[in-house]
């Protein structure tokens, strides 16, 4: 063999393995991500992240024992946080990164875990206590939502500017808007609302689900107050669906029905907007390609079960967890958004869980935290 076959032939390898190495890395990258959770332990709520899907890798990211953080909007990339706050029952001193008022809107910058108050760019007037509940980013991060209590919604720019108030229609009723969800394409809002006074509750006790058209200005009412949507509505990665948690309610009744997951067709007028029933299930969550539902059942004698469904209500299923099957607390379950793993809280009781990782088929079952607390899962996202 010549000098110079041989040197081609080790360019070729030499070619063949950076491609590999390329291949490996695109592979491990992808199945890289962040989760962004709240932990309340020894009654001290705050707010941390694992940047990096690694257990030993955990940061917390505020220091506020008298205040509790809630309603919690996460940037794309994990990079940017709006959060709320009210007082708990603590009285500790707070540490350098506490947040003094109650009852405040802030902003945290999660690189430097600064925080910032932005309560005023929501207050209508500034003497209205407590401020504007932020509900949600749109598709771009551009702009967020917020619930106020003149017109209904309020949506604005990322600096506080070109805020525009939305009156939503009343259909008769006083109405109490609790959760909004702006669809992956941007063109709607999802949000429940229940109704305000005695007299109304009465007639309407629970929560109904609508659809807001940006463009149009039209309201569709998907479930009315005594389906009892109460849980935030999770649209599709389509935005022709949404899926969420409702409790039938009747007049009267002390005991409301169990927890059902219901899904809805959003591009269907004329015809019945409900598509799927799942029950006594909660905590709905989409795949990232939007073929696939998992949510969380209760199986009885307190136990819970994680589960997946198609999205055209064929092939449910149940993933086995292992050595941590049917614990008595299942939750906020959320797919990485390479489908590939769904990250999950699960535990003894509620005050004594863990964030595990867990992939589709019931593989690789781990916890990403080891100290047992109570949890909730606010976000997972990808890493560049």
């Amino acid at each position: 063999m010549s000098p110079v076959q041989s040197l081609k032939k080790i360019l070729l390898l030499l070619l063949g393995l950076l491609s590999l190495t390329t291949l490996i890395g695109c592979v491990t990258k992808s199945n890289r991500f962040g989760i962004v959770f709240i932990e309340i332990n020894n009654g001290a709520t705050d707010i941390y992240r694992i940047p990096d899907n690694t257990p030993d890798k955990i940061e917390q990211l505020t220091f506020t024992p008298t205040v509790g953080e809630g309603v919690l909007l996460v940037s794309k990339n994990g990079d940017k946080i709006i959060l709320g706050t009210g007082p708990t029952e603590l009285s500790a001193k707070p540490s350098d990164l506490a947040v003094e008022e109650l009852h405040r809107i802030y902003f945290l910058d999660t690189p430097s875990k600064k925080l910032k108050d932005i309560t005023d760019m929501f207050t209508s007037p500034p003497t209205i206590t407590p401020p504007m509940q932020v509900a949600d980013w749109s598709p771009d991060q551009k702009q967020f939502v917020f619930i106020t209590y003149e017109t209904g919604l309020g949506i604005m720019d990322f600096d506080g500017t070109n805020r525009k108030d939305v009156s939503i229609p009343s259909l008769g009723e006083i109405p109490n808007i609790k959760h909004i969800k702006w669809s992956p394409n941007g063109k709607k809002l999802a949000l429940t609302r229940g109704v305000v006074g005695i007299d109304q509750q009465l007639q309407n006790p629970g929560d109904a689900l609508l659809v807001y058209d940006l463009e149009s200005e039209k309201l569709t009412q998907l479930a009315d107050y005594e389906t009892n949507c109460f849980s935030s509505p999770v649209w599709s990665p389509t935005s022709q669906q949404i899926a969420a948690t409702c409790s039938y309610i009747l007049p009267y009744t002390e005991s409301p029905a169990p927890d059902t997951i219901r899904i809805f067709s959003t591009e269907n007028p004329g015809q019945p907007y409900e598509r799927l029933l799942l029950s006594p299930c909660k905590d709905p969550s989409w795949s990232p390609d939007g073929k696939q539902l998992a949510f969380v059942c209760d199986k009885g004698a307190d136990q819970a079960g994680l589960f997946i469904i198609n999205s055209d209500g064929n092939g449910i299923h149940e993933v086995k967890l292992g050595d941590l099957e049917n614990p008595a607390v299942l939750k906020d379950p959320i797919w990485s958004p390479d489908g590939t793993q769904i990250i999950y809280v699960a535990g003894a009781d509620s005050g004594h869980t863990n964030i595990y990782s867990i992939h589709p088929d019931g593989s690789n079952n781990h916890p990403l935290t080891n100290q047992e607390a109570f949890y909730s899962i606010v976000s997972v996202y990808p890493i560049p």
